[in-house]
This record gives structure tokens, sequence and C-alpha cells, in this order.
């Protein structure tokens, strides 16, 4: 008798996650952008609740760890740009409130642009996976080094199912990066995207955390489905 036996999802393939979500656009929720004094820590404020949560209430939804912006904003101040570059959500405080940091230290014409919420599909490595080390890791005291697994961020080959609120996109300069606290200046040129996998369309794609591709929400209500294998 063999003593082979199907791999057991949560290790070499996971369960599929999903979301229903899509862009936030400005003409029906339109936002403002503030930011304290000498933190670089922006509050981004919706009109309307922004449906963004770290924790959804089903376990098979995915979270929402990062976002990007998408049209156009004028009165910046500060160094960098908001457009096209892509930010950690630092905490989500309310239905109509989140942060994120960036050198960025105003925005007066915020209103004209879409907040677009970013996905990198979670993957729980394996112990022999030569991706076995999580992004965020810190030494909060010299005797002890923290490893992070919020939000679970490595290399997966994933399948795709989109529908027409997202689409993936990869960035062919390599200039991509998730910016916060640890990265320094918000860039001034956000990296340039281009279209993989279209909405209402399939695919199978290897995402990895330096950045190189990404699931970005788009279109119109739908659902767009994804599983992480190794």
């Amino acid at each position: 008798m063999s003593d082979l036996k199907i791999a057991t999802p949560g290790t070499v393939y996971q369960t599929e996650l999903n979301t229903t979500q899509f862009a936030i656009l400005a003409s029906v929720n339109a936002w403002t952008y503030s930011q304290v004094a000498a933190t670089n820590i922006a509050t981004i404020t919706t009109t309307a609740a922004h449906g963004l949560t770290a924790q959804p209430a089903a376990a098979t939804t995915l979270a929402n760890f990062f976002v990007t912006f998408a049209g156009n904003i004028t009165g910046q101040t500060g160094v960098g740009t908001l457009i096209g570059n892509y930010f950690r959500i630092l905490s989500i405080p309310s239905t109509t409130t989140f942060t994120i940091y960036s050198t960025v230290t105003a925005a007066t014409a915020a209103t004209t642009a879409a907040i677009t919420q970013v996905f990198y599909p979670p993957f729980i490595p394996q112990f022999v996976s030569q991706f076995g080390q999580y992004l965020n890791s810190y030494a909060p005291t010299p005797a002890a080094v923290v490893q992070t697994p919020y939000p679970l961020l490595a290399t997966a080959n994933c399948n795709l199912t989109l529908g027409a609120n997202c689409v993936v996109n990869y960035f062919p300069d390599n200039t991509a990066i998730i910016l916060d606290a640890t990265t320094g200046a918000t860039p001034a040129t956000a990296p340039t995207a281009r279209v993989l996998v279209p909405a209402s369309s399939q695919g199978q794609v290897w995402f990895d955390a330096a950045g190189s591709t990404a699931l970005v929400a788009s279109g119109t209500t739908a659902t767009s489905r994804v599983s992480a294998i190794e």
C-alpha cells in the first residue's frame, strides 16, 4: 500500500482566498489627506465607508494591508508623489479613515484620485522552502529578534480567477517597493505598472514579496479568487 497522500492545505497549497473589493472612486467617495507635523503619518479620510479591513470576518477573504492611488492629485507638498506608489496600511482606525507613512506632507486636491487596494497573496512557507523568511524582522531588544508574520509575505506561485474587480500588474522597471517608515522618502517617480493578467480572466502568476507583481483592485463589482501554491 502506498503511503503517499494529497498535500495538506495550508502547507503546499492554500485554501482559496477571494475579494469583492474594487477601487474606491473619488467620484462616489471623495477623500482628504492630512499629516501630523514631523511624523510622516498621513491620515486618509473618506466621505463614506471605505470598506477596508485588516481582519475580514470571513477567513477566506483577502485582507487589506496595502494601497496605492490612481488618477490625479494636485497641490502635493513635501517629498514624493502618492500616485502610483505602493504604501503599507499602518492602521484602519475607523470605517472612514486609514493611515500610511509618506513624506508627502499635504495634498490639497486629493479628491480627484481613486484609492486602489493592493493585494499580495499570503503564503505560509514550508520549513524546507528557500523562501521561508518573513519580510518584517526587527530587534526590539539586543537579546530578541521578532519575526512578524503580519502579513505573511513570501514567494508563491498562484492560481488566479479574476472577476471584473481586479487585475494583476507587473513592474518591468524593477523599482516597485512597498513603502513604509523603513524604506525612507516617498519616491517622486512611481514604478511603471503594466497589466499582466487583465480583469475577468484566469492565469497562474509568480508573486514575490519584493514587489515584482501585485493583485490590484480595478473595474467594477465582481469576485476575484486566488490560491497560493509552493
